[in-house]
């Protein structure tokens, strides 16, 4: 269980003291980046004595797909465009400077929301007050880039989010401004939902310290929580490590990275000789088994890794417990089902190959 805050400042004052009406730059990306803006335009609108411009400031439109073919705008441009908020592209420090070069004073207020890149200093000290950022966590524990992941993969039972001034040179190490009460993470949550719940959140708390004016003179809170950190996650974390890993942590990494890998000795045939090899099969729409009646049909699950065909289920037995996976990928084939697998694996396993997945 996480330790739950203790405040050490009294009653918070709100600050009403008037302010100019206020020009954002609203840094932004992802889906979590939408709900901040989606709340926020929809104040502005409301208010517009308090906020009288709002510009989202996001990554140039990348070419992705085979042939790089395809241009994919990101959730939160996707979303301005569709809701008429005027957008500036910026994909460095640079890029970010040059948008006040018609005017120092084209901003006065910073908002980073899931921006992914630092803020430049120079940048933040020319708006009149300062920064904001949404982070989702209850700083300072998981600052970094990863923090809903990091939630998830350490089956934490709770988390929150926090308002944060900007800081000019690292992130995450800005004045905690305002900060949510717990929010519950349950066994189904997964990154996705979290991010929602979190999302949502956030965007209640910013527009609050935006409609109160907390941004002003502001005085940090202080909370009990350790500071830890959530780096930018490797794609190696997500491996099954049936000799390491429980079940519940198998399903706790698919919950936070999505699909997970595994290998499988295997025999193929190329141009025409016998060839072992060991290959990548990634697993989706992955659960924890807890029904204990069907213990009686795992006896032959004897090993980590091991694994057998149950119901429409791959059950795959973990370091304790088994962990189902409804959907299998082989290194050299589509995604499918669990049984199309098995299909498959009966045509490339030799009469001796146990059904076992090697870490």
């Amino acid at each position: 269980m996480m330790v739950p805050p203790v405040w050490r400042v009294g009653v918070r004052r709100w600050i009403h003291s008037r302010h100019d009406p206020l020009r954002i730059a609203f840094f932004g990306s992802d889906h979590f980046s939408v709900e901040s803006l989606s709340k926020l335009k929809r104040f502005k609108d409301e208010n517009p004595h308090v906020v009288d411009k709002l510009t989202v400031i996001t990554r140039s439109i990348k070419p992705k797909g085979r042939y790089l073919k395809n241009l994919q705008e990101l959730p939160v441009g996707q979303w301005a465009c569709a809701n008429e908020v005027s957008i500036e592209r910026a994909d460095s420090s640079e890029d970010i400077m040059r948008l006040t070069s018609v005017s120092l004073d084209m901003f006065n207020l910073a908002i980073a929301v899931s921006y992914g890149k630092l803020i430049p200093s120079q940048f933040i000290s020319q708006c009149k007050y300062g920064g904001l950022n949404v982070h989702p966590s209850l700083l300072p524990r998981y600052s970094g880039s990863s923090p809903i992941q990091y939630a998830l993969l350490n089956d934490d039972k709770e988390t929150g989010v926090t308002v944060q001034t900007l800081h000019p040179t690292k992130f995450d190490h800005g004045s905690i401004v305002a900060q949510s009460s717990a929010v519950e993470i349950t066994d189904s949550d997964n990154y996705e939902s979290l991010a929602i719940k979190l999302g949502r959140k956030g965007a209640d708390l910013l527009v609050d310290v935006v409609s109160k004016g907390a941004f002003l003179n502001t005085r940090p809170l202080v909370n009990a929580y350790q500071r830890t950190l959530a780096p930018k996650i490797s794609k190696s974390k997500s491996q099954a490590l049936w000799q390491e890993l429980s079940a519940r942590q198998v399903k706790r990494v698919y919950d936070a990275l999505g699909a997970v890998f595994t290998f499988l000795n295997v025999t193929v045939y190329r141009k025409g000789e016998r060839v072992n090899e060991k290959q990548r099969i990634l697993l989706r729409d992955v659960t924890e088994l807890i029904e204990t009646s069907v213990q009686g049909n795992l006896d032959d699950l004897s090993q980590s890794g091991d694994f057998k065909l149950l119901g429409d289920g791959l059950c795959i037995k973990a370091k304790d417990g088994y962990v189902i996976a409804r959907r299998v990928q082989p290194q050299t084939k589509p995604d499918g089902s669990a049984e199309a697998f098995m299909k498959w694996y009966k045509k490339v396993a030799s009469e001796s190959s146990p059904r076992h997945f090697v870490d």
